[in-house]
């Protein structure tokens, strides 16, 4: 199967702005200011919308995703939202695939919030859930997939899906062992095989020498910044103390957001290669 590769001599910043669309711009920035929106509201009326454990209703549990504590609280959401959401489009727009984003960032977007509060009942506690550090968490999982297409389209390389199972089990295995209480060691264990497996067929199949072409200069630099925000913000997602500065972080819900975010969009494109009658991402 032929990959598609852009013009040799166009570079980073014409290809960004050809791909870039206004209305997407404005798509991107309603989450934002969404969560400014209901933060500027009362503190009593930001309580009535979080998500209580003990008295949880269908209302809270999608309210919840878009109400925050302090500005702090708000502050790290906002950062995590906008470096995911913003390097997950520019590397789906690059790729040729800004229908997989749509539907990626519409699924999230209407589907996550509910689902997210309801699997949080599944650990019994007390207190309430707020915060939109899920959703921010299923883009960060979108970005393994995202960046699959991106080097398929922008390098020549055919094991989009080998770079996508990688990047996501890496992943897995570094969080499982914060995120996953009583079974964090077999599960990131479980994540580094499954990793090593994927690195050893993206070697052979994707990797080899003269398998991939190089684009001008910008696309391999975009790529590495991916990668680096990728592990950045899957690190700072999970700390080593969940409790360390008073405030409780919610690495179940995490943990939730980012396997949600990779497993749906990876189905999702999986179908759409189906559909179009092509394989992988």
């Amino acid at each position: 199967m032929s990959v598609g590769i852009d013009p040799p001599d166009e570079s980073f910043g014409a290809a960004l702005r050809r791909a870039i669309s206004p209305v997407d711009a404005v798509a991107v920035g309603s989450v934002p200011a969404v969560l400014l929106a209901t933060f500027a509201l009362p503190p009593a009326r930001r309580a009535a919308f979080v998500f209580s454990y003990a008295d949880p209703t269908p209302v809270t549990a999608v309210t919840a995703n878009f109400v925050h504590a302090d500005a702090a609280h708000l502050g790290a959401n906002l950062a995590s939202y906008t470096l995911a959401v913003a390097t997950a489009y520019g590397l789906l727009v690059l790729a040729g695939r800004r229908e997989l984003f749509y539907v990626a960032f519409g699924a999230i977007l209407l589907a996550f919030p509910l689902v997210l509060s309801v699997l949080n009942l599944a650990i019994p506690r007390e207190g309430v859930f707020a915060g939109a550090s899920g959703l921010a968490m299923a883009f960060v999982g979108v970005l393994p997939v995202a960046l699959g297409a991106y080097l398929r389209r922008r390098f020549g390389i055919e094991a989009a899906p080998e770079v996508a199972g990688l990047l996501f089990l890496a992943g897995l295995a570094l969080t499982a062992l914060f995120a996953v209480p009583g079974g964090s060691a077999p599960l990131a264990a479980v994540a580094s095989l499954g990793a090593v497996g994927y690195a050893v067929s993206l070697y052979r199949d994707g990797l080899a020498p003269g398998a991939f072409a190089a684009p001008p200069a910008g696309f391999f630099e975009f790529g590495l910044w991916s990668v680096v925000l990728f592990v950045g913000l899957l690190l700072a997602a999970f700390p080593a103390d969940p409790a360390g500065e008073g405030a409780i972080v919610n690495v179940y819900v995490h943990f939730l957001g980012y396997a949600l975010g990779f497993l749906s969009s990876y189905l999702t494109v999986l179908v759409m290669a189906h559909e179009d009658g092509e394989q992988g991402i």
